[in-house]
């Protein structure tokens, strides 16, 4: 004999749809995420800094995205729990990464290719080039922030400059790219046309030092000699 379901078995099935249903709703639709990060570069081609990678709390016991780190990173490379504004995640330090390490961080953290950072040196310029897709997220408490502060004059970006810190908000729903160019800046405080124009000074002066040596040596051996009886 065949037994039909009860109808509160329906309905708790019905509610466990629903309920299920609308956690994905929710999670879909909001959205809620925050990058946050800090950077900060040195003339000796390393970059340290802090980035902030959580979500909004759904449920109690979230601890937000899961991150993963390098293996060869890990001496340089730290995260601790993040919670704040109803976000949950990691906030990750590191010290002293250099530009290929720097590429690898971001590739670790995010693998599905959301976010890419990198710098590049040629003589005294130094160029950072990255982006970050977020085409698929709406708008709704998206916390989106890049800051990266340069030693050298700032000569080229696509980002706001704040006297030697150039800042990035990054829209939902759209790919923004990070772009910068950057000269370092003279270690000995002098310009070159300075220097320059020192050494010249100094080598006429050295110049004429030697001439003068070499008169009164000249005129000492051409004094005449007194002999003593």
């Amino acid at each position: 004999m065949h037994l039909s379901a009860s109808p509160s078995r329906h309905r708790f099935r019905r509610q466990t749809v629903v309920a299920v249903l609308m956690a994905l709703v929710a999670l879909a639709l909001s959205g809620c995420v925050r990058v946050q990060a800090a950077l900060a570069l040195s003339d000796k081609d390393t970059v340290s800094g802090q980035l902030v990678i959580a979500e909004v709390l759904l449920r109690q016991g979230d601890k937000g995205p899961e991150l993963t780190i390098a293996p060869e990173l890990a001496a340089k490379v730290k995260a601790a729990p993040y919670s704040a504004d109803g976000y949950v995640g990691s906030t990750v330090s590191f010290q002293d990464l250099t530009f290929p390490e720097v590429s690898l961080l971001t590739q670790t953290l995010t693998p599905g290719g959301q976010y890419r950072l990198s710098f590049r040196r040629s003589g005294n310029l130094v160029t950072m080039a990255g982006s970050v897709d977020l085409s698929e997220l709406p708008a709704d408490r998206a916390d989106v922030q890049l800051k990266v502060a340069f030693p050298g004059a700032i000569l080229q970006t696509n980002g706001v400059d704040e006297g030697g810190t150039v800042a990035w908000s990054p829209k939902p729903g759209a790919v923004t790219e990070f772009l910068a160019t950057i000269e370092y800046d003279d270690q000995s405080g002098v310009s070159w046309t300075k220097w320059v124009t020192i050494v010249g000074a100094g080598a006429v002066a050295v110049a004429m030092l030697v001439l003068l040596l070499a008169l009164f040596t000249h005129r000492r051996d051409r004094r005449p000699v007194i002999r003593q009886n």
